[in-house]
């Protein structure tokens, strides 16, 4: 899909995401590095401590790999010589660092006006933490996920395989494609700014916008005393209640209650009962109604521990692969937790064709391959292994330097005007004119829908007025109040975005869905797989209606395979992709990531596919069908871990908040506030941060120790370091320990609450936090988008639609029904 482009990747592992799909989208992606290497080729897991890095291998692969010193002024020039003939160019090294080197964005456009930078940084490319000592614990911390994610009593975790700039990288690709496709309109470059700290908020089901709504309530893994959790995941849940032992492991099963998850443990208690191992009393309870038994006394928390009981009796003697097995058979969301060997084992990703095999020193390694399966066109897929230093250096200056400067541009003109689209208007909006029509439910489709309303395409969300999608019912709400027009999820994920009610179980609204996706150049839906099929509205029968259709699919398991009929949200995925093992204390039960994690990854991905269809559609007018997997999105995400297991059998295992290479490094008490327990992350990245971190704590008995002096010795005395730190950080409060030890570049952050980041400098200098005239709330907040473009910036320009509020400008204005038709959808119940 994108072949036509030529990206030059002077990353190293915190923006190698990036590349990594671009290139299997088609990109021609040369990959930049010194002479002795990458430093991503350090990057843990290492096999053997000094074998081969699997982080290096799985997401350097697809490229070529050139060697230029920027040290030197030879690389340097070198460097601006590649520009010259390159589309893109992506960096993730500190500004103040390029612009020591003449290489910063606004550099590298001098004189390119139709370059595209993407600038991959831990806090952007300005403001006042842009000069930040990082780490991507420290920006777990500032971004939101890291602070209420607590395991009773114990600081804050992380997932133990660092995901802060996997999840920017995979944001930096989107961002590049919406750059890409605003020059195709404009002829112009620009710069792409991608925060890795303003990436993250989406990752907390909007508890970042708690403090900004007025709810002060929501409380991950805790459930409110005056609320009950029909999150379908078990946000607010204790973990305790959602890991179950069975023969051979344990699985992850929330209890769900409430009109939009509450039929799933119907069908779990329905299973006891057919086994006899419930009381019928409990097995009679309908769990979509029992908020209400609750809130009146009907039934108490002693009733639920009761059924929880039964439940915990009747899986021990179970194994995982039976509750699969009945997860399947009976709609239940109730998985195994899966590890790296069971992922690598998984016949669902062997029969969907996933894994992509490599040569990593002599040995053909397994890596997850293809992140998005495509019909009717080309799809992602690995074309190479990971590079060796400067292997194609040669080859890529014969292709890309084929002579004098002026011969370079005649040949990047030349590749520009192949396949050009007719001119087109000019507009500073990438998606300006692109229509889509967004089926999508809870939170991993409408966050597509909605990234495309942030760049000017014309969104209509349809949804069940009657049928109460689960987003709605899912806090936080705005002035702490449950309700349907309350949920600032809801309206974190639909901002931008017209509303329309529809009942697709009648013949008028599927009519009316149908009319829409002839309308629409997009459609994103998450329905489980086989339900478009059952209404008549698959891929298949709307694109013989319209064929330059683009359908986007995600599912938790896909639209084909073994496992595609399974239920659930992205807990479920996060099960049996292995992350929720990967989130925990060592002496504890795993944590699991909050929330449905994959909801946060699936999205980043299938944009990333949506857009370069989107690019390939405006060349050749070509439709296509893609199917993302939120199973498969979390596989991709632990692609290391999961490559180790295949190259040495290494199964990975949580380890707190501890770190592989990095020593000291957690997360660690400060003096309480405001009746709250606050935290520091801190990150040392080397000996130098080490001797400047322990004169700041007056340690220098601590200091002058030789057998601290290196990474390797402090590992064997971490417990004794981080009881110093603690010692030192319980007496100061968390800003002052950030303040302090950011001045001597020691990586550090305050663990932000909501209340922090909507107050934080650094997201207020980049407009993160969006307040937006409401009809109901006076004001609505939203996170703006996660990647600044100084050309054709994204905008928020209208909160979510409350329910209906769009039906009659969508069926007068964008479908042009006359009048006689809108009044009868209107009266005659199918717009409900």
């Amino acid at each position: 899909m994108l072949e036509h482009l030529r990206v030059l990747d002077l990353t190293d592992e915190r923006g190698l995401m990036c590349g990594r799909l671009l290139a299997d989208l088609g990109a021609d992606v040369v990959q930049v590095e010194p002479p002795g290497g990458s430093p991503a080729r350090q990057a843990p897991p290492v096999a053997g401590g000094a074998g081969p890095s699997l982080f290096w291998e799985t997401y350097a692969a697809g490229r070529r790999g050139v060697v230029a010193d920027l040290d030197t002024a030879e690389g340097r020039a070198l460097v601006r010589r590649l520009a010259d003939a390159a589309d893109v160019v992506v960096t993730s090294a500190p500004a103040a660092w390029l612009r020591e080197r003449g290489l910063d964005p606004r550099a590298l456009r001098t004189g390119r006006p139709r370059l595209i930078v993407t600038a991959i940084t831990a806090f952007g490319l300005s403001g006042p933490k842009a000069g930040y000592a990082d780490s991507d614990l420290v920006v777990w911390a500032a971004g939101g996920p890291l602070d209420p994610h607590r395991d009773e009593g114990r600081p804050p975790l992380r997932i133990s395989a660092p995901q802060a700039f996997l999840q920017a990288g995979a944001d930096a690709a989107a961002g590049t494609l919406l750059a890409v496709l605003a020059r195709e309109a404009t002829g112009e470059g620009q710069v792409v700014d991608v925060s890795a700290q303003a990436c993250l908020g989406v990752a907390t089901l909007a508890r970042v916008l708690a403090h900004a709504v007025g709810d002060g309530d929501p409380e991950w893994h805790r459930e409110p005393a005056p609320r009950s959790d029909q999150s379908g995941s078990g946000a607010a849940t204790p973990n305790a209640l959602k890991k179950w032992h069975v023969k051979d492991g344990m699985v992850e099963l929330h209890l769900s209650m409430g009109p939009a998850a509450g039929a799933f443990t119907n069908n779990l208690f329905a299973w006891l009962r057919d086994e006899g191992a419930v009381d019928e009393r409990i097995a009679s309870w309908d769990w979509r109604t029992l908020p209400g038994l609750l809130d009146d006394g009907t039934l108490t928390p002693a009733d639920l521990d009761e059924a929880r009981a039964a439940v915990r009796a009747f899986l021990k003697d179970r194994t995982k692969a039976e509750v699969l097995d009945a997860a399947l058979r009976r709609r239940l969301l109730c998985v195994p937790i899966f590890d790296t060997a069971d992922v690598a084992g998984a016949p669902h990703l062997a029969a969907r064709g996933f894994w992509s095999e490599v040569e990593i020193e002599g040995r053909r390694v397994r890596i997850p391959g293809r992140f998005a399966q495509v019909t009717g066109g080309d799809g992602p897929r690995v074309r190479r292994r990971a590079p060796r230093v400067g292997e194609h250096t040669g080859e890529v200056l014969r292709e890309w330097l084929p002579g004098d400067r002026a011969g370079v541009r005649a040949d990047r003109a030349d590749r520009a005007d192949r396949g050009a689209p007719a001119a087109r208007p000019r507009s500073a909006r990438a998606l300006e004119g692109l229509k889509v029509l967004d089926l999508a439910w809870v939170v991993a489709g409408p966050l597509i829908g909605r990234a495309l309303a942030d760049f000017g395409a014309c969104v209509v969300r349809a949804e069940s007025g009657t049928r109460i999608e689960t987003a709605r019912l899912m806090q936080p709400f705005y002035g702490g109040v449950p309700g349907p027009e309350n949920s600032a999820l809801f309206g974190n994920c639909n901002a931008g975005k017209l509303g329309l009610t529809v009942d697709l179980n009648s013949e008028d609204g599927r009519a009316v869905v149908r009319d829409l996706a002839r309308w629409a150049d997009v459609v994103v839906e998450s329905f489980s797989p086989g339900r478009m099929a059952a209404w008549g509205l698959d891929y298949a029968a709307l694109a013989a209606d319209n064929p330059s259709l683009i359908m986007l699919s995600t599912s938790i398991a896909g639209q084909s395979g073994p496992l595609a009929g399974l239920a659930g949200y992205g807990n479920v995925g996060s099960s049996l992709s292995g992350l929720q093992g990967l989130v925990g204390w060592e002496d504890r039960l795993p944590l699991g990531p909050f929330g449905p994690y994959t909801d946060f990854l699936g999205p980043r991905l299938a944009l990333a596919a949506l857009l370069a269809a989107v690019a390939d559609r405006r060349r050749t007018g070509r439709g296509r069908h893609i199917d993302v997997a939120q199973i498969e999105a979390g596989v991709f995400f632990l692609s290391p871990q999961v490559a180790r297991y295949g190259f040495d059998g290494t199964v990975a295992r949580r380890r707190g908040n501890r770190d592989e290479v990095l020593v000291p490094h957690g997360v660690y008490p400060c003096r309480p506030e405001g009746g709250r327990d606050r935290f520091v992350a801190i990150a040392v990245r080397g000996d130098a941060e080490w001797r400047r971190l322990a004169a700041v704590l007056d340690r220098p008995d601590l200091a002058g120790r030789e057998d601290l002096a290196t990474a390797a010795g402090r590992r064997e005395h971490e417990d004794l370091l981080d009881e110093a730190i603690a010692e030192w950080t319980s007496r100061r409060a968390a800003r002052d320990v950030e303040r302090l030890l950011q001045a001597e570049g020691v990586p550090a952050h305050l663990s932000q609450a909501s209340a922090d980041f909507v107050a934080d400098p650094q997201l207020a200098a980049r407009g993160h936090i969006v307040a937006l005239p409401h009809r109901l709330h006076g004001t609505a907040y939203v996170e703006g988008p996660r990647y600044l473009l100084s050309a054709a910036p994204g905008a928020v320009r209208r909160p979510a639609p409350t329910l209906g509020q769009d039906n009659e400008t969508v069926l007068r204005e964008i479908l042009g029904y006359p009048e006689a038709r809108v009044r009868e959808l209107l009266e005659g119940g199918a717009l409900r």
